[in-house]
């Protein structure tokens, strides 16, 4: 027995470590193989078989506790190190906010002030070759509005569209002929009608820049449950392609995909057609989280040892007084006993009524002679186990619960230590001398879960509070980006759009089209020099860093959900695991639970991912069409 012994403790200690070094399911697979090896060897020495089963549960038991504790190790080792590389990318986030923001202008600049820019000279350049003072004076209103709210534009720098009812004026204000418009939905979310906006507004731009006179049809309609927006044009002689800046169809392309849409824009014919589609709601998804890789394995590796404690002890040789028909009364009771524990957080009245109820039946039984044990005996042999539970109740605050609680197991417990054999004297006397003893344990173990909650409580106000200081700080850092911008294009491309408005006022169409082309080279100046990152090479791994690192390689990130409240370390692992996705969007969904990353990558990205996920006690799976979803808990 004490070879078995040895071999236990050793193997529990090697568990430890490979439940901290690898994932779940191979620190699993170790206990399994543990606990046969341990059967197995007390088998091969000539152990009886009931001493077998019973170093099978003992070990079962010890090896869940070193596995679970091996798990807690893993996981906050894990976000202790992403932690530690959120505070050394501190320098780089204020740069990367910077970035982001940049990034973030340089897609509004492109589809607002240089869409209408672009407007005004193709619509001026088109008036100057024809001789009908109709179509001059038509221009010439077209500039001076479409200047207005470019200088407008210019002036605000972010500017966004919140209805689809913004598309109808765009219509309206468009200066080519040939337009034919239907739209026959009227309420989609706002971040959904901007991107819409955007569509219709690029493809428009498109056509009369390279198709010039061509029929154009547009379409905002539902398809099949989605909102689809459709822009064709028959084709055209090709004017002004050199005022384009090429990053048009690409940004929409992951505009549409932020917003969980599909793009598509191809030839058709002789033409071009640009069609964008958009799901009806974007709902943050269910979760199918694996328990087991979480803190809930605590719970269940309770369980175990509640099972190896009481069932496995009583097969041992040393257990000779509990007869196996004994048994057949005191499993039943170990199990009651035991299996509350996995609800000990999330039931926990229930599951302490569970817990204490077997002691009235343990007298019973022993009133009977069904059984040898009193329930004294049985309440000190797992009195552990209301203790898990008191403090369960200290831990989650509920402070009259958990005092009640306390108090509860300590009357139950006194009253079966007071129906023992070998007690006498006055019963009610004996029941509060004892009752008072086992509140002695229980009152301070409650009151000790109390105290970690509240340390909890304060470490996470904290924590709570240097995110909030940290993330005005980023705020201010992007604030002052914008308002830099803001500054140079009052310089150069607002002064410009202020003219083009001044000279169509005055009937002057040459310049109009001079001016235009003069702010449309300034914008597209600054938007070169917002494309250029100013930060490092490789962005911190946070919210802004993910939004610089998508610009970069040109995915598109699709965020569900309000990330405000996010803590640091699911910022790190949400960058890291965006960073495995190889595919053109990637759907980050916040959850008050966790966040969770969803996209395409390879195998062995895929591996990669699974065990990030792991160490956060999260999981990662594959859905339809190879999707993978990583999910990472708080």
């Amino acid at each position: 027995m004490s070879v078995v012994s040895w071999t236990l403790l050793v193997a529990a200690m090697v568990l430890y470590g490979i439940a901290v070094r690898r994932t779940a399911g191979a620190a699993a697979a170790a206990a399994g193989v543990i606990v046969v090896v341990v059967a197995g060897e007390a088998a091969i020495v000539g152990e009886p078989p009931r001493s077998v089963a019973g170093l099978a549960l003992l070990s079962g038991g010890l090896v869940a506790m070193a596995w679970a504790f091996g798990r807690s190790r893993r996981r906050s080792r894990a976000r202790r190190d992403a932690l530690a590389a959120y505070r050394a990318a501190w320098p780089a986030q204020w740069s990367a906010a910077a970035d982001a923001e940049r990034l973030r202008l340089a897609a509004e600049l492109h589809d607002t002030a240089a869409h209408r820019l672009t407007s005004i000279a193709v619509s001026a350049a088109s008036a100057l070759h024809v001789t009908d003072r109709g179509l001059q004076e038509d221009a010439l209103r077209h500039a001076g509005q479409e200047g207005r709210s470019a200088a407008a534009e210019l002036a605000v720098v972010d500017t966004t569209v919140s209805d689809l009812a913004a598309i109808d004026g765009l219509i309206g204000s468009w200066p080519e002929l040939g337009l034919t418009y239907r739209r026959t939905v009227d309420h989609v979310s706002p971040q959904v009608a901007d991107a819409a906006y955007r569509v219709v507004r690029e493809a428009l731009t498109n056509a009369a820049r390279y198709a010039s006179g061509a029929e154009v049809r547009v379409g905002v309609e539902h398809d099949s449950g989605c909102l689809t927006v459709l822009v064709s044009d028959g084709g055209g002689a090709a004017r002004h392609g050199d005022l384009g800046s090429g990053h048009g169809l690409a940004g929409l392309a992951a505009t549409v995909a932020s917003r969980g849409g599909t793009f598509e824009a191809s030839p058709d014919g002789p033409g071009w057609t640009v069609r964008a589609r958009f799901p009806a709601a974007a709902e943050v998804p269910p979760v199918r989280a694996e328990w087991w890789r979480g803190p809930r394995a605590w719970d269940a590796a309770l369980v175990g040892l509640a099972f190896a404690l009481s069932i496995g002890a009583s097969l041992l040789p040393g257990s000779t007084t509990v007869s196996t028909k004994q048994l057949a009364v005191l499993v039943p009771l170990f199990v009651a006993h035991a299996i509350p524990l996995w609800w000990r957080t999330r039931a926990p009245l229930w599951s302490l009524a569970a817990m204490v109820s077997i002691y009235p039946i343990a007298l019973a039984a022993w009133v009977a002679g069904w059984s040898s044990i009193p329930a004294g005996d049985l309440f000190l042999w797992g009195f552990w186990v209301e203790l898990a539970q008191v403090y369960a109740f200290g831990v989650h605050r509920d402070r009259a619960r958990g005092l009640l609680a306390a108090l509860l197991v300590a009357a139950v417990g006194g009253l079966a230590l007071a129906m023992g054999p070998g007690v006498s004297g006055d019963g009610a006397a004996v029941w509060a001398v004892l009752a008072l003893g086992v509140a002695v344990v229980t009152v301070p173990v409650w009151a000790l879960g109390a105290m970690v909650a509240r340390a909890r409580a304060r470490r996470r106000e904290a924590e709570g509070a240097a995110g909030d200081l940290h993330r005005r700080r980023l705020s201010a850092a992007a604030r002052a980006e914008r308002e830099r911008v803001a500054a140079g294009l009052r310089r150069t491309a607002s002064r410009h759009a202020e003219a083009v408005v001044v000279a169509a006022d005055e009937g002057r169409l040459s310049v109009v089209l001079d001016e235009a082309r003069a702010g449309l080279g300034a914008v597209r100046e600054l938007l070169d020099e917002l494309r250029r990152p100013s930060g490092a090479d490789d962005p911190p791994p946070t919210l802004a860093g993910l939004a610089v690192l998508a610009a970069r390689q040109m995915v598109a990130v699709r965020q569900i959900g309000d990330p405000r409240g996010l803590v640091p370390e699911l910022e790190v692992g949400m960058f890291r695991a965006a960073q495995e996705f190889s595919g053109p969007a990637v759907t980050v969904s916040y959850r008050h639970d966790g966040v969770l990353v969803a996209g395409a990558t390879s195998p062995d990205a895929r591996r990669r991912l699974h065990v990030l996920a792991d160490a956060y006690g999260g999981a990662s799976a594959v859905g339809a069409g190879g999707t993978v979803h990583v999910w990472l808990p708080r």
